[in-house]
C-alpha cells in the first residue's frame, strides 16, 4: 500500500496493524523522523529496545546485513525493529544488485519482522516517481508500506507549527504561527529550530504572538516584501514607502526588486479580486475552506484564495478598500508600471518614467488614491 504522511498522522501508520516492512521517501525529512520515531514507540516499548530495535546506515550495510537483522526472531517485544537511514544512496545504479536482493528478503521476512527504511530527501525531490528503484518500492508496497512524506505548505505548516508549539507547553496566536513560517520559511527543520529559540525566549509567559515572533527572528528579503505588499493593499501610504526604500538594502538593482515585487503584487490584488467576489456573495472568510463546487468553479486555479484560507478575513478586509472600479483601476497601473520599467513609455503609461525605484513610488501614491 502507499500511504501519504501527515504531521500527527501516526494512526494511518498502524490502522492495519504493524507492517513488515515501511519505505519512507519524500521531499521533508522532519516528518519522515517524527513519523518513524512515532513508529518505532508504537511497535516496541521503550524498555525492550535496547533487545529488540537495531539502527543500521544503508551506506555500510548490504542487504544481506540488513535481512539478517530484519529476520531475528525479537527478544523481549512483539516486533523486531530494523531501521535503516540512507536509502537513498541506493538510488545509484551500482546498488541495483542490493535493491534486488532486499526486495526478494522482504517477500520471506515473518510476521514478526518490522523493517524500515528511510531515504532522505535530495534535489527535486518532490519530482520523484519512485523511492529508490521500481522493484524495492514494490516489494515495499506488497508487503508493507510505501510512506510518502510531501512538504507543508500554507495553512496546513501554521498547523503543525501551532502543535510544535503546543509540545512544549506554549500557545502560539495564529498571525504569530503565519509570521514565524514566513521569517523562516518552509523547511521544518529551520522552524523547529526557531519554535525552540521562541519557547526558551518567553520563560513562563504562556502566549508567543507576533511581538515575540519579530524580537526572535531574523528579519529575511521575504519578509520586508511581503510587509510592503500588505503596506500597499492597505493603503499605507508613508509605511509602503519606507518599506520599499528598504527593499533596496536586499537588492541593489532596481529592476529586480520592480520585477519581484510587482509579481507579489498582481498576486495579492487577484486575492483580493476574490475576496471581494466571494464577499459580495456573502460568502463569509471562515467559509473560504469549504465553497460550494458553483462558487469554486468561478474562481482562478492560480492565486486562488482557498490556497491561503488562513488570510482570508485580512484578504476580505483589504478587499473592502476597493471599489471594483478601483481594482480594474489597479490592475491597469500594475501593467502601465511594468510596461514603463521595461522601456514602454506611451501616453497611457505617462505617469511612469524610466527610472523602475520612482515608478514603484508613483505606484504606491496612485494605488493609495483609489477609491
Amino acid at each position: 500500500m502507499e500511504i501519504s504522511y501527515r504531521s500527527g498522522g501516526n494512526s494511518a501508520l498502524w490502522s492495519g496493524g504493524v507492517q513488515r516492512v515501511y519505505l519512507f521517501f519524500g521531499e521533508e525529512d522532519r516528518l519522515k523522523y517524527e513519523a518513524v520515531e512515532a513508529l518505532i514507540a508504537y511497535a516496541v516499548e521503550k524498555e525492550n529496545q535496547d533487545f529488540d530495535l537495531e539502527r543500521l546506515d544503508a551506506s555500510t550495510a548490504g542487504a544481506d546485513t540488513i535481512l539478517s537483522s530484519a529476520g531475528q526472531i525479537p527478544f523481549m517485544a512483539t516486533k523486531r525493529v530494523t531501521l535503516v537511514r540512507g536509502m537513498e544512496g541506493w538510488r545509484d545504479r551500482n546498488k541495483q544488485g542490493e535493491c534486488e536482493r532486499l526486495a526478494e528478503g522482504i517477500a520471506k521476512l515473518g510476521d514478526t519482522a518490522c523493517l524500515i527504511l528511510v531515504a532522505a530527501a535530495e534535489e527535486e525531490e518532490g519530482k520523484r516517481k519512485t523511492a529508490v528503484t521500481v522493484k524495492l518500492d514494490n516489494a515495499a508496497k506488497k508487503f508493507g508500506a510505501v510512506v510518502i512524506c510531501e512538504g507543508l505548505k500554507g495553512e496546513a505548516l501554521a498547523k503543525w507549527v501551532s502543535e510544535r508549539v503546543r509540545h512544549y507547553g506554549k500557545k502560539i496566536t495564529p498571525a504569530a504561527s503565519l509570521k514565524l513560517v514566513q521569517a523562516a520559511g518552509e523547511e521544518m527543520t529551520l522552524l523547529e529550530n526557531e519554535i525552540l529559540k521562541l519557547v526558551c525566549y518567553m520563560g513562563e509567559d504562556a502566549q508567543i504572538d507576533e511581538r515575540a515572533v519579530s524580537e526572535v527572528t531574523s528579519t529575511s528579503p521575504e519578509d520586508e516584501f511581503f510587509a510592503t505588499v500588505d503596506a500597499i493593499c492597505k493603503k499605507q501610504t508613508d509605511l509602503s514607502l519606507k518599506l520599499l526604500a528598504e527593499l533596496h538594502r536586499y537588492d541593489p538593482k532596481p529592476q529586480a526588486v520592480a520585477g519581484k515585487l510587482l509579481a507579489l503584487i498582481g498576486r495579492q490584488f487577484r486575492m483580493l479580486w476574490q475576496a471581494k467576489f466571494l464577499s459580495g456573495k456573502r460568502v463569509p472568510p471562515r467559509s473560504v475552506r469549504q465553497l460550494p463546487p458553483e462558487l469554486a468553479s468561478e474562481l482562478p486555479t492560480e492565486s486562488n484564495i482557498v490556497q491561503l484560507a488562513f488570510k482570508a478575513g485580512d484578504l476580505f478586509t483589504m478587499s473592502e478598500k476597493f471599489s471594483w472600479d478601483s481594482l480594474t483601476r489597479a490592475f491597469e497601473l500594475l501593467l502601465f508600471c511594468d510596461l514603463a520599467n521595461k522601456g514602454n513609455t506611451t501616453d497611457e503609461v505617462s505617469i511612469f518614467g524610466n527610472d523602475p525605484t520612482i515608478n514603484l513610488q508613483l505606484l504606491v501614491v496612485a494605488i493609495s488614491a483609489l477609491r
